[in-house]
């Protein structure tokens, strides 16, 4: 919960009705004064004129004293989902605050609720004991589109004592609302990925060269019989049971084409900040994500444009040291990769090496690995590189987001399983119209 306690920032008082009829009355009676000469209509006139004006001064520099604090259900929700939101407001001037209206400010993609009545809010010194200078409002903000988002400052709507002039203040500072994507449910379908093992990393560390020391430990209470080491208990005179050799989860890796090409700067220019292809990328790309680590699998992300996701470091099983990647782990892998493709988006490829990248963290396997890329509106010559790599990845699928006809062809030749998937598709429709079953051997 944040508190901000400050004076409001004001904005350039706006008349009311009522003003504005006053005002062009007194301007009609200065008219009138100047064309007959009466002195009478020359003070109405000023007197009509002058009470907008001394409002609107009033408004704006008697500003309210209110500190804020606001406070999400969850700081981290799902696109389309609404996210409830507690605002307390607490008057801290020594009398009671003006009738006043409010609202959120929010930027577009969130919906809040129009101007509302605020209630009453005592003088702060008589509230030690009723908490009469406290309110708080509650109300739920509508999310259409993923991303992080600043809720606020809270806006306070006042008019002057005789309606003149209405006043707007931006009271407190904004807050982070975190929308992450979409995830559909995959289910297992006919793509069932989660029968291949992928690559086991063994994890087996021992400071005994000796091979009877190497599967041997003490025996436990509660290990089972079966497990005892005969050998080893009869060379150390007590009973030894089998080490099991612990293993890691298996892996996997996924490349999302983060990289805008050619059509990036056209949108900055033309001022069009959305792309429908890419947020369906970053939609099946989070459904994909979800299901591989809830199978078991260790997550390798890797992108075709300066890396933005922030996983586990891309060492140890799922990287390699100086790669750009980005790992998850399951369980708590998948939290951890909607937060960061909620912030994702396209950039310019620079330097990226994305067939360099992914191929540097296949090449460590001894074997085949489940590999998935997403395609979007890359650089050609970079994303066909990647196409080169089929002989280290088992099962190999690429989603076509969008026409690349060409590139698409490259990847068929070289034994790539292509999906098309047309903008704003759902994730598990491509998913399960992927249709293939792995190959790769069992480990035991």
């Amino acid at each position: 919960m944040r508190a901000t306690r400050a004076r409001s920032a004001a904005q350039r008082p706006r008349p009311t009705w009522r003003g504005a009829g006053l005002a062009l009355a007194g301007a009609l009676s200065l008219v009138g004064a100047a064309l007959y000469g009466r002195v009478d209509l020359l003070v109405l006139g000023l007197v009509l004129l002058l009470l907008p004006l001394a409002a609107a001064i009033a408004v704006t520099v008697d500003r309210p004293w209110i500190s804020v604090a606001r406070q999400f259900e969850s700081d981290v929700v799902t696109a389309g989902e609404p996210a409830h939101v507690a605002v307390t407001v607490r008057n801290e001037a020594s009398r009671r605050a003006p009738s006043l209206r409010w609202r959120d400010a929010c930027p577009p993609g969130l919906t809040a609720s129009s101007l509302a009545p605020l209630p009453p809010l005592g003088e702060h010194a008589a509230a030690s004991r009723d908490h009469s200078d406290s309110a708080t409002v509650r109300y739920s903000l509508g999310t259409t589109l993923r991303g992080v988002f600043s809720v606020g400052p809270l806006l306070l709507e006042r008019t002057d004592p005789f309606g003149l002039v209405r006043c707007l203040y931006a009271v407190g500072s904004g807050k982070p609302l975190i929308v992450v994507p979409r995830v559909d449910d995959l289910g297992e379908g006919e793509f069932d990925v989660s029968r291949s093992e992928g690559y086991e990393h063994e994890l087996v560390k021992h400071s005994i060269p000796n091979a009877d020391e190497l599967i041997a430990r003490d025996y436990r209470p509660g290990d089972p019989m079966r497990r005892v080491h005969w050998r080893a208990t009869a060379r150390h005179d007590k009973l030894m049971v089998r080490q099991e050799e612990p293993r890691s989860n298996p892996e996997t890796w996924m490349l999302l084409d983060t990289d805008g090409g050619s059509r990036l700067e056209h949108r900055h220019l033309h001022g069009d900040g959305g792309n429908d292809r890419f947020e369906t990328a970053v939609d099946l790309a989070a459904s994909l994500g979800a299901h591989l680590i809830d199978q078991g699998y260790v997550l390798g992300v890797a992108e075709s444009a300066p890396l933005q996701l922030q996983g586990r470091a891309g060492t140890g099983r799922a990287g390699l040291a100086g790669l750009a990647v980005s790992a998850y782990d399951p369980p708590g892998g998948v939290h951890s990769l909607l937060v960061g493709l909620a912030a994702a988006e396209q950039r310019r490829r620079d330097n990226a090496d994305p067939a360099g990248v992914l191929g540097a963290a296949l090449r460590r396997n001894p074997q085949a690995v489940p590999t998935f890329v997403i395609v979007v509106e890359g650089d050609h010559d970079e994303l066909a590189a990647v196409a080169s790599l089929r002989p280290l990845c088992d099962p190999a699928v690429v989603f076509f987001v969008g026409e690349r006809a060409e590139l698409r062809e490259h990847y068929d030749r070289r034994g790539w399983t292509c999906v098309d998937v047309r903008a704003g598709e759902s994730p598990s429709a491509a998913w399960h119209r992927a249709g293939i079953r792995s190959a790769v051997v069992h480990h035991g």
